[in-house]
C-alpha cells in the first residue's frame, strides 16, 4: 500500500512538472508566431507609410523583432545552423519547447523523488527535517533539458564524420571535373550531381552560395560547416585556383594522398570516441542506480545522501561530473581527421 501511494505521489509530481512544461512550451509555440505576425503587420504598415510620405525604406527594412535578432545571432543561431547541418526539419522553437518540458519534469520529478525517499526511508528526527532540494532539482532540470541539444550535437557529429570519411571521394570527383579554363562556379555545378550522398547537400549549398556571396566567403563557410581540416585545405586550394587562375590539379592529387594516409588513423579515433560515448552513457545511468540501490538496501543511507552536507555535495558533484562528461563527449568528436 505504501509502495503504491509512494508511486502515485511521484507520478503526480512528475505529471505536474510535465504539464507545466507543456504549458510553457505550448505558450512559446503559440506566442512566437503571433509576435511574428504582429511584427510583419507593423513593418508592412510602416512601409506603406514611408511610400505615401515619399521617404526612403532602408531603415524600415533593417528593423527586426527581438526573436529574429536572437535567432540570427548567438546560441540560437548556432543551434539553428546545427539543426540545418543535421538535416532536421523541425525549427528551433519545438526544440526549445521540448527542453522546457524536460526541465520542468526534471525539477518536479527530482523534488518528488527526494520527498518520497524521505517519507519511506528517513527515521526519527530526519522525517521532520525540511529538505532543500532546489540545488538537486536544478541539476536534474539542467541535465534533462540539455539532452535534446546533446542529441542534436551527436547527429551533427555523425553527419560531419560521414563527410570526413568521404572527403577523398569528394576531391577525386572534383579532380575529374576540374578544368583551369572553367570558373569555380562552373566546376562546382558540373561535379554536383556525382558528389557522394553524404556531402551533396553541403555541396549544393556551396553552389548556391557562390552566386550570393564572394568566392572566399562561400568556400570558407563550406569548410566551417563540414568542420574538418581537409575541407579547409580544399577551400584554400580552390580559392588559390580561382584567384590566380592557376591549375591546382596536381595539388588536389597530393591532397588525396595525404587524406588516404590519415583515413586509417581517423577510423581508429572514431572507434575510441564510440567507446568513450558508451562508457559515459553507462556511467550516467549507473550513478543513479547506485544511489537508489544503496538507499533501498539500507534506509540509513538516506541520511548520507540527503541530510549530511557532505553527502549532498557529493550528489551535486556527481550531477556536475555527468554533465561535464556529456559536454566532453560532444567535444571529443568535434574535429574529424
Amino acid at each position: 500500500m505504501g509502495a503504491m501511494s509512494g508511486g502515485s505521489f511521484l507520478l503526480q509530481h512528475l505529471l505536474q512538472g510535465l504539464f507545466l512544461g507543456a504549458w510553457a512550451g505550448g505558450s512559446l509555440l503559440l506566442l512566437l508566431p503571433l509576435i511574428r505576425a504582429v511584427r510583419r503587420g507593423a513593418v508592412r504598415y510602416r512601409r506603406l507609410q514611408s511610400l505615401n510620405a515619399g521617404t526612403a525604406l532602408p531603415s524600415v527594412r533593417r528593423e527586426r523583432g527581438l526573436w529574429s535578432r536572437l535567432v540570427s545571432r548567438g546560441p540560437l543561431k548556432h543551434l539553428r545552423e546545427e539543426m540545418e547541418i543535421a538535416e532536421m526539419r523541425a525549427g528551433v522553437e519545438p526544440v526549445l519547447a521540448l527542453m522546457l518540458i524536460l526541465a520542468f519534469g526534471g525539477w518536479f520529478g527530482a523534488e518528488a523523488a527526494v520527498k518520497l525517499l524521505q517519507a519511506k526511508f528517513a527515521v526519527g528526527a530526519d522525517r521532520q527535517i525540511p529538505i532543500q532540494a532546489w540545488l538537486l532539482s536544478s541539476g536534474a532540470a539542467l541535465f534533462l533539458a540539455s539532452l535534446p541539444y546533446f542529441w542534436i550535437r551527436f547527429r551533427v557529429q555523425q553527419k560531419r564524420q560521414r563527410i570526413a570519411l568521404r572527403m577523398i571521394a569528394v576531391v577525386q570527383n572534383l579532380i575529374g571535373h576540374y578544368r583551369p579554363r572553367l570558373t569555380l562556379a562552373e566546376v562546382i555545378v558540373k561535379s554536383s550531381d556525382s558528389m557522394p550522398y553524404e556531402v551533396r547537400s553541403e555541396w549544393r549549398r556551396l553552389e548556391l552560395a557562390l552566386h550570393m556571396k564572394g568566392v572566399q566567403e562561400a568556400l570558407y563557410d563550406f569548410a566551417r560547416r563540414v568542420d574538418n581540416e581537409w575541407g579547409d585545405d580544399l577551400a584554400d586550394l580552390l580559392l588559390i585556383g580561382s584567384h590566380y587562375g592557376t591549375d591546382v590539379t596536381e595539388a588536389l592529387h597530393h591532397l588525396t594522398l595525404r587524406m588516404q594516409t590519415a583515413k586509417r588513423l581517423e577510423e581508429n579515433r572514431l572507434a575510441m570516441i564510440t567507446v568513450y560515448r558508451l562508457g559515459t552513457t553507462f556511467m550516467a545511468g549507473f550513478a543513479f542506480f547506485v544511489v537508489g540501490f544503496n538507499i533501498y538496501a539500507d534506509g540509513t543511507n538516506y541520511r548520507h545522501y540527503f541530510v549530511d552536507p557532505a553527502g549532498r555535495m557529493l550528489l551535486l558533484a556527481s550531477f556536475a561530473v555527468m554533465f561535464v562528461s556529456m559536454v566532453m563527449v560532444v567535444r571529443s568528436g568535434r574535429r574529424a581527421f
